[in-house]
């Protein structure tokens, strides 16, 4: 009996050790902490409410015209390669190449981190043509790279990001690499390559990729912890979604409209054969 009582304190105390290890490491690895945080967190459903609206029928020209027509919810991965022959709108920043629209939301995040953490984000991978992404794929490999026409890097959509000294996954032990991940909505982007949705998107996490796909979009897909993937799935075909402040509608080319009651709309290809009609109130 001596002995088992002796067995039983003897392991009771490894366990108190063990647990002590474990909350001493996840005080000191702030990054460990943030990873466990968001494995636990539950997310909300996203709030999204079928609507009967009266809407006005448009084609992609009259989009075109009044530049409503852009390409931030284009979905690109290994089974949605960009179409043959796309050619992104870009501009430069700082010596980085990315849609023009992201410009100014990139330089906000940018500035409003350094201000709040006091460290500075900066771009390690902007644009790349199709050559350069074929170089990418020779060097590292499949498993690694995506393949020519599957990354968002030659959309001109998406920009890796570091701190100096801190890339790839160190990107987390900085203040700001873990701010990125809890702002970058606000300004646009996503975290296209969430923890834990490999299945899904076919990358491990990459908490410094950045993604744009505009608003109200990144909202919903950061609060609510989606893929693209998951996010473009939402919507039927033919139907609107209120979400509070916008209608968001997904439709066939032949079938685009825009509600009759919006101050700002615009249309973008899913990059599935559909397009994606983001209306705002008022």
């Amino acid at each position: 009996m001596k002995i088992k009582k002796k067995y039983r304190i003897l392991c009771a105390v490894l366990a108190g050790i063990v647990l002590l290890l474990a909350v001493g490491l996840l005080w000191y690895r702030a990054d460990w902490r943030f990873r466990l945080w968001n494995a636990i967190r539950i997310y909300p459903k996203p709030d999204l409410k079928e609507v009967t609206v009266e809407a006005e029928a448009i084609s992609l020209e009259d989009a075109r015209e009044q530049g409503a027509l852009n390409t931030f919810l284009l979905l690109v991965n290994a089974d949605h390669p960009l179409p043959q022959g796309y050619v992104p709108e870009l501009a430069e920043y700082n010596g980085a190449r990315m849609h023009p629209e992201m410009v100014d939301a990139y330089a906000s995040l940018r500035d409003v981190l350094q201000e709040t953490t006091g460290e500075r984000i900066h771009v390690s991978s902007d644009y790349r043509t199709p050559e350069e992404q074929e170089e990418i794929l020779a060097s590292k490999g499949g498993e690694i790279a995506a393949g020519v026409g599957c990354s968002e890097h030659e959309a001109g959509l998406a920009l890796d990001v570091y701190v100096k000294g801190y890339g790839s996954m160190s990107f987390l032990k900085t203040e700001a690499g873990r701010e990125t991940s809890r702002r970058c909505d606000t300004y646009g982007f996503i975290i296209r390559y969430p923890d834990g949705k490999e299945k899904i998107t076919g990358i491990t996490y990459e908490p410094w990729h950045l993604r744009y796909v505009g608003q109200p979009h990144a909202s919903i897909i950061m609060d609510c912890g989606l893929t693209l993937e998951e996010y473009i799935d939402l919507f039927e075909v033919g139907v609107w979604y209120d979400t509070g402040d916008y209608f968001i509608g997904r439709f066939e080319v032949d079938d685009l409209k825009i509600p009759a009651d919006t101050s700002e709309w615009s249309v973008s290809p899913d990059n599935t054969g559909t397009y994606i009609v983001t209306a705002k109130k008022g």
